[in-house]
């Protein structure tokens, strides 16, 4: 039998989809399990996750902070990678929801509603399609609809199928009503009630077959102390993806940091480093200890390339490379100060994975920016891995989402979490005197300062840095730039994404707008190419902070104890939370342009 199947790409797995999401197919909806039950068995497996690894100990070190188990990066095995056909199916689904609606116009019955494979009345299902509504929680839990509860409530009654009557498109206008005890309610009603959660994640179970399509036989351990909410399966908020990005800087991009990278050379070096006295270590001595551990384990090509770096710098000098890409002290905030000093100094800069032009110096002529100096980056590399996903749903006030980790564990003691390498280009803007504007005398400075820790809270990589005043101005204007980028140069606003930085003392900050997801718009040249009519798309930015289409409705809002933006909505600011790593938080048009 032919197997149905459709492409994604390994950005598209990260960014959007991947285990737990819900992804719609000819077939109907279905839900894309985590990597050991949705990736056939015999690519799940340690031998082919190191074919194709990304080795990025950087970023694998911030992930396993306080953890006991070493992490690493997989890119999602692809047909051509694993050199099979294009059109082998290598990653399965789940049926999900499993509740159709049948309308039975062939049979002659009346729309109903069923759970199962076929309408338990006309036997097929040709006339039938997925329910629209998922029940979920805070905590990460989805399952189907509690249709049960949600018709009778603590009735027992438990029929084999409900009857569907649609009178329209709102949900007032859909009844749901028990065929035997004719008990009914309206969408409307059941989408405000809030179920006890059953603790389930579909994502999760085995297939209760071996056949396409996949069902699952569910896992309901009920111990989850929060309510499940009904919620639309297309719904964005149903699952958000949990990402980390780290761009490739140039003291980083060359064949010796790469190798030190390799899991391989790791373990040697810290074996070498727990062991032996370095000191009572000469260089040939330390050359043949590590030629020894790294023998039939990597190539001898690569062992001479070692074996060369360590005569020309020394062993002093080699471990210092080796201790830096390997710190296991590094917040992620060190590492985005790294990012941010390394781009200040990379103007003419040029290695294999990055390339940077000398900045120019772009003058707005609206006084709420300052002297710019902006760069195109021709070429630039990023490492992005999927930690996991959460559900923002039925959230209770100042309540954190619990996130669902994608992480696989293989032997020996090893998590493994999707990512994907993105090449593209980008431009980085900073200021010319390389200070933040003075904005201390606009009253939403005093407001961020006053209410910086309101509205609500969240766990971010990026600690506090983000309530403060000189960041929200930085991420304001960020998201002006993108959209007037979008619309001077006719890219998507989401295929760019942004990375907003600012100095370790906060005095200086800058800009980076990237595109490295392919597939996308830009990636040849287009986007570096904007540096040269930066003026007037830094311009079309600030009056896009002056004028919302939602004015004075916008305008009129202040940053407050109750909110975590000030000014700013779809109208003006808010874009895509795939191109914003801080999910459209942090936002305040009056903090650029004043009151």
């Amino acid at each position: 039998m032919r197997k149905d199947f459709q492409h994604i790409s390994r950005s598209q797995f990260v960014l959007t989809y991947g285990p737990g999401a819900i992804i719609e197919t000819k077939n109907g909806p279905r839900i894309i399990p985590i990597m050991q039950y949705g990736l056939d068995a015999k690519y799940f497996s340690k031998d082919v996750f190191e074919s194709f690894e990304i080795a990025e100990t950087r970023l694998s070190r911030i992930i396993q902070q306080s953890s006991d188990k070493c992490h690493r990066i997989v890119a999602l095995p692809t047909n051509a990678g694993l050199k099979i056909p294009s059109n082998s199916r290598i990653y399965s689904t789940y049926v999900f929801p499993a509740w159709k609606v049948c309308y039975g116009r062939k049979a002659n019955h009346r729309p109903l509603l069923y759970n199962g494979p076929k309408c338990p009345l006309c036997k097929t299902d040709e006339e039938s399609s997925a329910t629209r509504f998922v029940s979920a929680c805070s905590e990460g839990h989805l399952d189907e609809v509690n249709w049960q509860y949600a018709v009778h409530g603590k009735n027992k009654c438990n029929p084999p199928y409900y009857y569907w009557k649609a009178n329209g498109s709102s949900l007032s206008d859909i009844i749901v009503e028990c065929p035997q005890c004719n008990s009914k309610k309206t969408m409307k009603e059941i989408y405000s009630l809030q179920f006890f959660c059953t603790g389930r994640n579909p994502e999760k179970e085995r297939p209760a077959s071996k056949h396409s399509p996949y069902y699952t036989s569910p896992n309901r351990p009920k111990n989850c102390e929060h309510k499940m909410k009904i919620i639309q399966r297309q719904s964005t908020s149903l699952r958000v993806s949990e990402t980390m990005t780290l761009l490739t800087i140039p003291e980083f991009d060359n064949t010796i940091s790469r190798i030190l990278q390799k899991n391989e050379v790791s373990m040697a070096l810290d074996m070498i480093l727990i062991s032996a006295d370095l000191e009572q270590l000469g260089i040939s001595d330390f050359i043949d200890t590590l030629s020894k551990l790294l023998q039939r384990r990597i190539s001898d090509e690569v062992i001479m390339i070692l074996t060369n770096e360590i005569k020309r710098c020394g062993v002093s000098e080699f471990l210092t490379l080796y201790r830096r890409l390997n710190a296991e002290d590094q917040t992620f905030m060190d590492l985005m100060y790294e990012e941010f000093e390394s781009l200040l100094s990379a103007g003419g800069t040029v290695t294999e994975n990055f390339s940077m032009s000398h900045s120019k110096t772009i003058i707005p002529t609206l006084p709420h920016v300052p002297e710019l100096q902006v760069s195109a980056v021709n070429k630039i590399r990023t490492v992005t891995v999927q930690l996991g996903y959460t559900r923002l749903v039925n959230l209770n006030e100042n309540q954190d989402p619990g996130i669902v980790y994608s992480g696989e564990f293989l032997p020996p003691n090893e998590i493994w979490h999707p990512g994907y390498e993105g090449f593209g280009e980008g431009i980085f803007i900073t200021f010319k005197n390389g200070k933040l504007p003075d904005i201390s005398s606009k009253s939403a400075f005093s407001k961020w300062k006053m209410y910086k820790n309101s509205g609500y809270e969240q766990k971010s990589n990026w600690s506090d840095v983000t309530f403060e005043p000189g960041f929200v101005w930085l991420h304001t204007l960020s998201h002006a730039i993108i959209l007037s980028l979008s619309a001077y140069t006719g890219y998507s606003a989401a295929s760019l994404r942004e990375r907003v930085y600012i100095s370790r003392d906060g005095s200086n900050g800058g800009i980076l707008i990237y595109n490295t997801s392919p597939g996308d718009d830009s990636g040849m040249g287009g986007l570096a190419g904007t540096v040269d009519s930066f003026s007037d798309i830094i311009n079309g930015a600030i009056d896009n902070l002056l004028i919302c289409s939602n004015d004075p409705l916008c305008i009129d809002v202040d940053k407050s104890s109750e909110s975590i933006n000030g000014s700013a909505c779809y109208s003006c600011l808010l874009i895509s939370e795939t191109s914003c790593e801080h999910r459209n938080l942090w936002l305040d048009r009056h903090i650029v342009i004043g009151n």
